[in-house]
């Protein structure tokens, strides 16, 4: 194999990068097509679902740039194998792409290090992501500040819902842009921080529902990493749909318990409504609820992601697990 890995100096993501298309010159000039296929070929061979088992071709485009700041282990290793590597070379790819995040983390490190002044610190080109160099995840202060945001977007949700008399609820879509864009238990503190601070924009009743919240980060969270529910459009709305009816489930006990219809709950006029009717009580708050959650709830999902895909770059994060981002 041209440019063995194991006879290069210290390695960096274009070192990386550059002998990736020497590989694929030598391979006979594969097409990123055809790539994605082989790539497709071998998840599939590993148990992978279908749908989280076919790369954006970008994704893969771009694993081939120089000017990297961090790259996949994974991806790297299915792209070197689709390419004609064998088990060991694979690892030694993969080796090589720790020793350079490890590389580039350490030289971020000594430059953090440094006491310098304001005024001599460079500013970052527009566009460029706030994540330090090397990194797989934004930096700290990065998370927060993006965690506040959407702690905000919900408590701004429910104020247009309350002054506007909406339907749809309205004060989870900043719990779905964290949880799609950092992880599930991100979406769980922006649920924690922004029910608890309900009483601030004239609605207390938040709290008590904390949990129907905590129900939503979590589908939205683990749906797009663990199930691949953000492969497709049509994945990702029936995802919106099993948050809907899960924060449902959780919603009804919450009214029928504390409220007994009688709040301020957005459900109570229909609620109401279906106990004249002589439906029993229970199903009458389920029925409103699911009715009203996934009309929130699909609105919320396409919102947040719309969100997610203006923040992506700014922030540095990542949208492999994502790839409906990518295709929009």
């Amino acid at each position: 194999m041209p440019n063995s890995p194991t006879s290069l100096g210290p390695d960096s993501f274009d070192r990386i990068a550059f002998d990736l298309r020497e590989l694929r010159e030598a391979s006979g000039a594969v097409s990123y097509a055809e790539l994605v296929r082989r790539i497709t070929d071998l998840r599939l061979g590993r148990g992978v679902h279908a749908a989280a088992a076919i790369p954006a071709r970008s994704t893969v485009y771009n694993a081939f740039r120089a000017g990297r700041t961090r790259l996949d282990t994974e991806l790297l290793r299915d792209i070197v194998t689709a390419l004609g590597a064998d088990e060991r070379e694979a690892d030694s790819w993969v080796r090589r792409c720790r020793d350079a995040r490890r590389t580039a983390q350490d030289q971020a490190l000594r430059e953090q290090s440094r006491e310098v002044t304001p005024a001599a610190r460079p500013a970052p080109a527009a566009g460029e992501p706030m994540a330090p160099v090397g990194s797989s995840t934004p930096a700290t202060w990065a998370v927060v500040l993006l965690l506040l945001v959407c702690v905000g977007i919900n408590l701004l949700g429910l104020i247009t819902a309350n002054v506007f008399r909406l339907s749809a609820y309205l004060d989870m879509v900043g719990t779905a842009v964290a949880a799609l864009a950092l992880g599930p238990w991100h979406g769980v503190i922006v649920a924690v921080a922004s029910s608890s601070l309900g009483f601030v924009v004239g609605d207390p009743e938040t709290l008590s529902f904390l949990p129907v919240n905590i129900v939503g980060a979590l589908v939205w969270g683990y749906g797009v990493r663990r199930f691949g529910m953000g492969s497709g459009l049509v994945r990702f709305l029936v995802l919106n749909l099993i948050a809907a009816l899960a924060c449902a489930l959780v919603a009804a006990p919450v009214v029928a318990t504390l409220f007994d219809a009688e709040g301020g709950h957005a459900s109570k006029v229909s609620v109401l409504s279906l106990e004249a009717m002589s439906v029993p009580f229970m199903a009458a708050v389920f029925s409103a609820n699911i009715v009203t959650s996934v009309m929130d709830k699909l609105l919320t999902g396409c919102v947040a992601l719309g969100v997610f895909a203006v923040l992506r770059g700014r922030f540095g994060l990542s949208g492999e697990h994502l790839p409906l981002v990518t295709k929009l």
